[in-house]
C-alpha cells in the first residue's frame, strides 16, 4: 500500500510540475490567462500541492540507499541551505506582500549576489533531503524536476529582461 501512495505522490508531483511549466508557457506567449487572478491563485495551490507530494515521496520512498553518515549530513546541510535561500529570497518581497508595488528591479540582499535564490534553493533542497533520508527514487527524480525549475528560471529571466532595461547589466554582476 505504501508503494502505491508513493507512486500517487510521484504522479501528483509530476502533474504539478507540468502545470507550473505550462503557466510559464502562457507567460512567455503573453497570453492574457497568465494575468488572471484565478490562474495565479491556482498556481500557488499547485505549488503547495507539488511540495507536499514531493515531501511525501521523500518520507515513503520504497527504494532506500545505504549512504555513510557523513554523506547524509552533507545532504542535510544542502537541504537546510536550500530552505534558507528560499526564505531569504522571500524576505525582500515582504513590502510587496503588503500591497506596496514597485517598478524597480530588486537587487538588494540576497539578490545582490544571486538572481534566482528561490529556484537555486529549490534545486539544492531537491538534492539534499533525499540524500539525507536515503530516498533513492526521489533523488533520481531530481533529473525530472531540476530541468523544470531551470525552465522556470529562464522563463522568468526572459520576462524580467523585457520589463527592466538594466536587467542584462544586473545579470552580468550576479550568479544563477
Amino acid at each position: 500500500m505504501e508503494i502505491l501512495i508513493f507512486y500517487i505522490a510521484f504522479g501528483v508531483c509530476f502533474v504539478c510540475f507540468a502545470i507550473r511549466s505550462s503557466y510559464h508557457l502562457l507567460v512567455n506567449r503573453e497570453n492574457p490567462l497568465a494575468e488572471n487572478k484565478k490562474i495565479t491563485t491556482m498556481i500557488i495551490v499547485v505549488m503547495a500541492l507539488l511540495w507536499f507530494s514531493w515531501f511525501c515521496m521523500n518520507s515513503i520512498d520504497p527504494y532506500k540507499m545505504n549512504l555513510p553518515s557523513w554523506v547524509r549530513y552533507i545532504g542535510l546541510a544542502l537541504f537546510i541551505t536550500g530552505v534558507c535561500l528560499f526564505i531569504l529570497s522571500h524576505t525582500v518581497f515582504r513590502p510587496l506582500a503588503k500591497g506596496q508595488e514597485t517598478n524597480e528591479l530588486i537587487t538588494t540582499g540576497i539578490y545582490s549576489k544571486i538572481r534566482n535564490p528561490m529556484y537555486l534553493g529549490f534545486i539544492i533542497w531537491i538534492i539534499g533531503l533525499p540524500v539525507f533520508i536515503n530516498a533513492a527514487f526521489t533523488l533520481a527524480s531530481a533529473l525530472i524536476w531540476i530541468p523544470h525549475i531551470l525552465y522556470w528560471k529562464f522563463s522568468e529571466e526572459r520576462q524580467l529582461a523585457k520589463k527592466y532595461s538594466d536587467y542584462q547589466d544586473y545579470k552580468k554582476k550576479t550568479w544563477f
